[in-house]
């Protein structure tokens, strides 16, 4: 999207490679996987290497770009100054993820953490301007590490389709059908999904449940009138879940953005989330679909009931959800607000803009 708008000269990957990449994961080896890859990305040592590794390939960029755009602030482009201006583009700090450490996004000890927060600080303080997909992440960014207000721009996020699927028409259904997909079912409230929707199935008892995720499913939940789906990254398979539900539900108790609502609502779905997230941001409550408060089941049953039993104001929303998206969270319409950021940061600089990418491709 950005290429759309000034000459992009290459596309850098910032991650670790080698031998540094096989001693980082020693380091940090954990017998839990997923901890030991949040602690793998996440940690003093990498953070440095990353940056070093960064600020020696910008410096070689000298003479042939005028602007680094840097994806994600698990390095510092700028680590041994400004060689180049930096533009960050950012979806969470450091700072959101630590008030929830039980839910793995921060792996640091406190200690650590404090150290992290300061590196955040100093890439943030060092680069030209801080673009966010969400006001949630801007707002950290101004009151927690003491960056100027004007100096920190919401742009939002797109939808990650080349081409936006076409919907195919809804067909009449028996059985009203929710969809969940969350790869970690704790974090993103899939237990709280459970008995939600066990308490929507004494009022609507033909109501379905597709749950695709990736972890296994603790045996005190409620399975009735639940379809457990096999993990995949077919992306045909997961079109077809799309397609066969009605509303889309994730209530996670931590959401950096809400990529997957945006799938969701492009295929038309409205979609029920939580508040105090970036998905209140997402969903337009009342007319793309419902915010509930966290780890409430009574109320996501009470959504998840409005929904299903209403089919009219099902489809209404879920038109409303993808025009949404076409008008908001496309690539081509985020390449837009960042391009007009870039040229009046590159306006007070005097430069011209070329810029460089600079993404961890690999931490998703």
């Amino acid at each position: 999207a950005v290429g759309e708008h000034f000459p992009l000269v290459d596309v850098y990957d910032a991650s670790l490679r080698g031998m540094t990449r096989m001693v980082n994961a020693m380091q940090v080896v954990h017998p839990n996987t997923q901890r030991w890859k949040e602690r793998f990305y996440q940690n003093l040592p990498a953070y440095r290497a990353r940056s070093r590794q960064a600020a020696n390939y910008v410096r070689s960029m000298q003479g042939r770009a005028d602007l680094v755009l840097q994806v994600g602030v698990l390095f510092d482009a700028c680590w041994d100054g400004a060689i180049l201006p930096n533009l960050i583009y950012t979806d969470y700090t450091m700072h959101l993820s630590a008030q929830k450490p039980g839910l793995g996004r921060s792996p640091l000890t406190y200690k650590q953490c404090k150290a992290w927060i300061e590196l955040e600080r100093r890439a943030f303080e060092r680069a030209i301007h801080v673009c966010t997909r969400s006001k949630r992440t801007r707002d950290s960014i101004v009151n927690d590490y003491g960056i100027a207000a004007e100096r920190v721009t919401v742009i939002g996020g797109g939808v990650n389709f080349r081409t936006l699927p076409d919907i195919v028409p809804a067909v009449a259904r028996h059985e009203p059908t929710v969809l969940f997909i969350g790869k970690d079912f704790y974090r993103k409230g899939g237990d709280v999904l459970l008995r939600a929707f066990s308490k929507t199935r004494k009022q609507l008892p033909k109501a379905r449940l597709l749950l695709l995720t990736g972890e296994s499913i603790p045996d005190n939940l409620p399975l009735d009138g639940v379809e457990l789906i096999k993990p995949t990254w077919d992306r045909n398979v997961i079109a077809a879940l799309y397609r066969r539900a009605d509303v889309f539900v994730l209530p996670s108790r931590l959401e950096t953005w809400g990529d997957v609502l945006l799938e969701a609502m492009t295929y038309g779905l409205p979609c029920i989330g939580v508040t105090g997230e970036a998905m209140d941001e997402i969903i337009e409550d009342g007319a793309t679909g419902l915010t509930v408060p966290p780890d409430d089941t009574d109320a996501l049953a009470a959504a998840l009931i409005c929904l299903l039993s209403n089919r009219a104001l099902c489809l209404q929303w879920g038109k409303n959800a993808r025009r949404r998206v076409e008008q908001e969270y496309t690539w081509g319409h985020v390449g837009d607000r960042l391009a007009a950021v870039i040229a009046d940061v590159t306006e007070l600089t005097g430069r011209e803009c070329e810029p460089v990418l600079h993404t961890e491709r690999e931490y998703r």
